[in-house]
């Protein structure tokens, strides 16, 4: 019997070309799932397995949920009839049946025991009380060094074929893990349990050097965390959540998207007199924190009452929305998950993956779940088009979030 949910096919739905027993009673008995690890077998459900176009042997059992450079769709998944293994392949541009494919999994049982693996990686994540509630870049290494240890042991073969990496399963694996980069908070805490270690790691992402200040000025260089004293955080800010982040956690300086501000921290009236000067849009804003730089030459502004972080409306045009991210923690997490994609799409830039891979382009695949990774973390930052994070996701001039 087939596992629940998966995609069967009938005995009479199996072309003759597909000759390998253990591929035609796996599709007959087992299935495959619909989807998993960016993969759609939903073509399945269909109960028949079709010939991939212009080739003998090759036999379509679905397609990534990314696209193939330059392709409006994805790349197939393509099942050898003879030899029962797995490959990604692009037939559009194939002539005389010969089209560009890299091997995915040595047989159907391997391919379907890697999702499940990627998968699981996800799923544990959601679960508070896993690896004992414990979150952070360490975790995250941890938990993608066990899976790929169990995936290594599922198919050997495709993992034991010389210094090439597998394609696909390494980039999907990081993704999935990310999850275990914080614990979302309880009712009356932060939107986020984030760690000294995330906020570390978000700097050295965004910057060279590496280090820490205490209780120093915020004009460090890039690399480096500062952690403020609770004595020269203002009266203003009440927001607990928000005082224990930055006193005993920090923040990143020297990053792209987001530059700290000057200490001490003053409100955006004290800091900006020439944009509240009586006719500004959101007055409201005037007690508010000047917080830190934020693209767009805007500057964020938080609320030091409930830890709100909004921005200004500068250019009198209603963009973007005051809406940024619930609390700081909310935005060093989107942060952080947002710059851990970037340093691997910038691993596989100026075409590496195409030297890599036939097929496979890890940057396919980032692009297209970078969105939606971060809005994940926050999502009313990105509930309408006026919002911050999604103007900054879909400028097309800009190339996206990773463009």
């Amino acid at each position: 019997m087939g596992h629940t949910g998966c995609a069967q096919v009938a005995a009479d739905g199996l072309p003759g070309g597909v000759v390998h027993a253990g591929s035609r009673e796996f599709l007959i008995r087992e299935g495959l799932p619909p989807s998993g690890a960016f993969l759609d077998f939903g073509v399945l459900g269909d109960g028949a397995l079709a010939a991939a176009p212009g080739t003998g042997r090759l036999f379509v059992l679905g397609e990534t949920e990314y696209c193939a450079p330059f392709a409006a769709a994805g790349g197939l998944v393509l099942l050898d009839g003879v030899t029962g293994e797995v490959f990604l392949g692009e037939v559009a541009g194939a002539a005389d049946g010969e089209i560009r494919r890299d091997l995915l999994a040595s047989d159907l049982p391997a391919l379907a025991g890697l999702v499940r693996e990627v998968e699981a990686v996800a799923e544990a994540a959601l679960r508070a009380d896993a690896l004992g509630g414990r979150r952070g870049p360490a975790v995250v290494a941890e938990v993608m060094a066990g899976a790929e240890r169990r995936m290594r042991e599922v198919d050997p073969g495709l993992f034991g074929r010389g210094a090439t990496p597998p394609p696909h399963w390494d980039t999907a694996l990081l993704v999935r893990a990310l999850g275990w980069g914080a614990l979302p908070g309880g009712p009356d805490g932060p939107a986020y349990e984030v760690g000294a270690e995330l906020v570390a790691e978000l700097a050295s992402l965004t910057g060279e050097g590496a280090g820490e200040t205490e209780g120093a000025g915020a004009g460090g260089g890039a690399g480096l965390v500062h952690r403020y004293r609770a004595e020269d955080l203002p009266a203003g800010l009440v927001h607990e959540p928000t005082r224990r982040l930055l006193t005993e956690v920090g923040l990143p300086l020297g990053g792209a998207m987001f530059g700290v501000c000057e200490e001490p921290l003053v409100t955006m009236a004290e800091a900006y007199p020439e944009y509240f000067d009586g006719e500004e849009e959101r007055p409201y804003q005037r007690e508010f924190l000047a917080l830190g730089d934020w693209p767009t030459d805007l500057t964020i502004a938080l609320d030091g009452v409930t830890g709100r972080l909004e921005l200004p409306d500068w250019y009198d045009d209603g963009q973007p929305e005051a809406y940024l991210n619930r609390d700081l923690s909310a935005l060093l997490y989107a942060l952080w998950t947002y710059e851990r994609l970037r340093a691997e799409w910038e691993r596989w830039d100026y075409g590496r993956g195409r030297d890599t891979w036939a097929v496979f382009d890890p940057q396919s695949l980032l692009s297209t779940v970078v969105d939606r990774l971060v809005e994940a973390v926050d999502p009313e930052a990105f509930a309408s088009p006026g919002c911050s994070w999604r103007l900054l996701a879909e400028d097309a001039h800009m190339g996206g979030l990773l463009g």
